[in-house]
C-alpha cells in the first residue's frame, strides 16, 4: 500500500500543475516525495532481511514482531505523506490516497497492533516480557 501510494503521489505530482508550474518542481513536495521514497525502500530491505533470517532458519518471534511494527509505523507516515501530497484531491475516491491511508489504519491495528509488536521485538533485547512482567523477587 505504502509503495503504492507512493507512486501515486509521484505521477500526480508530476501531472498536476500549480502556479503555472509542476506541483512536482516545489521544495515541500520533493522532499515529502524522498521521505516516502526512503520509506518505502526501508519497508522493503525490512521485509527482505526477515525473509533470508526465515530461509536460514534463524528467524525470532521477536525479529518477526520487529519488522511488523516497523513496516506498518513507517508505512502508515507513508499513506499519509501521500494523501498530504494530494493535497484535496487526497480525499477523493478517485484517487485512492484516502482509501489507502483508512487501510493502512486497520493494517497497523490487527497485524498485532504496533505497541504490542514493540513490546515482543522488546523482550526479543532485553529478555524481560513488558507483557507480562515478572513478579517481584523473581529472577530472570
Amino acid at each position: 500500500m505504502a509503495a503504492g501510494a507512493y507512486d501515486m503521489a509521484v505521477r500526480y505530482t508530476l501531472e498536476r500543475r500549480q502556479f503555472g508550474a509542476p506541483l512536482a518542481s516545489f521544495q515541500l513536495i520533493q522532499e515529502r516525495l524522498a521521505r516516502m521514497q526512503g520509506q518505502v525502500q526501508g519497508m522493503w530491505l525490512v521485509a527482505w532481511r526477515l525473509t533470508r533470517l526465515l530461509d536460514t532458519g534463524l528467524m525470532t518471534h521477536e525479529q518477526a514482531s520487529l519488522a511488523k511494527a516497523f513496516t506498518t509505523r513507517v508505512g502508515r507516515e507513508a499513506v499519509a505523506l501521500a494523501r498530504e501530497t494530494l493535497g484535496g484531491n487526497g480525499i477523493l475516491s478517485q484517487y485512492l490516497a484516502a482509501k489507502a491511508h483508512a487501510d493502512l489504519e486497520a493494517i497497523f491495528t490487527y497485524e498485532g497492533t504496533y505497541d504490542v509488536n514493540a513490546l515482543v521485538a522488546g523482550r526479543g533485547i532485553t529478555g524481560l516480557s513488558a507483557i507480562k512482567p515478572p513478579s517481584a523477587g523473581a529472577k530472570r
